[in-house]
């Protein structure tokens, strides 16, 4: 059967929002939910427009987060993510898509209909090896909460705890939006065989007491799951000397700047490639014998026996951040932006993906894992509960 329709794709899948004439709902309170959210953060672009240029996430601007800068010379638009190293590491638990082929098809769609209408220059896209959802903070860069080697290990204990007792998320992407302020997000849906994101930060809220409420979390709607996969940025005015045949975008970061010429007319991607080294500290956390030697430019980290990695701006893993557009397009349009969001959602509403591990995250620098800064891991595979654990909750 061939199903035309995202309705028609997510009822036959159980998620029926009663949309496809069958009069029935088979949706959870949750499912309801995120469907709200989501609806409300893809009404402002089409109420209002885009408004580039401002605040971008977190009541961070543009010129908090990216240099765009045209350089008339070698006719190139230079966009460089700004790194700012935190006293207090942001300490926050992520579900990573780890599906290589949903990344994959997310990247690609992104990069199809997106490109092709915005001007060069004007959009950050996300390393698709980095898509993830963000589930909770134990610290934020809004409300800092200090903490010890010690803490920490408490803290990483806790999380394993939960997610040991949390299956995996089985999610089918929903629809793809776009907020006013120009971020474009993949919503997923959540499907009934799994875990549950609103069980699962309500259980890690209650496993780390110290974190900040509710009020101050930086997710607010407890049932949401979404993934940022794009930034839009305010394109630099066009600079008279660029010709046609040869337009070029460079980004740079603290280490690397990686230039690529496009021979053509509409497509031009340049990448950060070689950013992010595995930096370990003399003592892991949970082993008692000594690493490997250290880096004094990453804050510490952990050696292999606790599973804890610190990834700086170069070396052996790597991020891959991408800036393209048309050089055809003179300025940036929402309609023609939203629209070809909305195309972007009608071919991906459907794809399926599992999460199936948490990471807890310390960032060294602001939204590392979105500017390619550096970051401590912790990885805890979420496991359902065993009938003995089931059993024992019940009693």
């Amino acid at each position: 059967m061939d199903l035309h329709t995202c309705s028609e794709r997510l009822a036959a899948l159980g998620m029926d929002f009663g949309e496809t004439g069958s009069m029935r709902l088979s949706v959870s309170k949750y499912s309801m939910d995120r469907r709200r959210v989501y609806e409300a953060m893809g009404a402002g672009s089409r109420r209002k427009g885009l408004e580039l240029g401002g605040v971008i996430t977190q009541g961070l601007t543009q010129a908090d987060l990216f240099k765009v800068t045209p350089d008339s010379r070698s006719n190139r638009i230079l966009i460089t993510p700004i790194l700012h190293p935190l006293e207090v590491p942001v300490r926050a638990m992520i579900l990573p898509l780890r599906d290589n082929v949903a990344a994959g098809k997310i990247r690609d769609a992104v990069r199809q209909f997106l490109l092709p209408v915005l001007p060069e220059g004007s959009i950050w896209l996300q390393d698709d090896a980095l898509y993830h959802a963000t589930l909770y903070h134990a610290s934020s860069h809004v409300k800092p909460i200090h903490a010890s080697a010690e803490v920490v290990a408490e803290e990483e204990r806790s999380i394993r705890a939960v997610c040991g007792s949390t299956c995996p998320i089985n999610a089918v992407l929903d629809r793809v939006v776009i907020t006013s302020t120009g971020v474009v997000v993949a919503c997923w849906q959540v499907l009934p065989e799994g875990g549950e994101p609103a069980l699962l930060r309500a259980a890690l809220g209650a496993a780390l007491p110290n974190a900040p409420p509710r009020e101050a979390q930086m997710v607010k709607e407890p049932a949401m799951l979404h993934t940022t996969v794009a930034r839009l940025l305010k394109p630099p005015p066009r600079f008279a000397s660029a010709s046609p045949g040869s337009i070029t975008a460079v980004i740079t970061d603290t280490t690397t700047t990686t230039t690529t010429t496009s021979s053509t007319q509409h497509l031009e991607v340049a990448s950060i490639v070689g950013s992010g080294r595995e930096l370990r500290s003399l003592t892991s956390i949970g082993d008692s014998g000594a690493g490997s030697g250290g880096d004094s430019g990453g804050g510490g980290g952990g050696g292999s026996g606790s599973g804890r990695r610190l990834f700086a701006a170069e070396g052996l893993e790597t991020t891959s951040s991408s800036s393209g557009g048309s050089y055809n397009v003179t300025e940036l349009r929402s309609e023609a932006v939203v629209a070809a969001v909305d195309a972007l959602s009608a071919t991906l509403c459907g794809l399926r993906a599992q999460f199936g591990e948490v990471w807890f995250i310390e960032e060294q620098d602001l939204l590392a894992l979105a500017l390619n800064g550096r970051y401590v891991r912790h990885v805890a595979p979420l496991t359902c509960p065993s009938d003995d654990q089931t059993a024992a909750a019940a009693a």
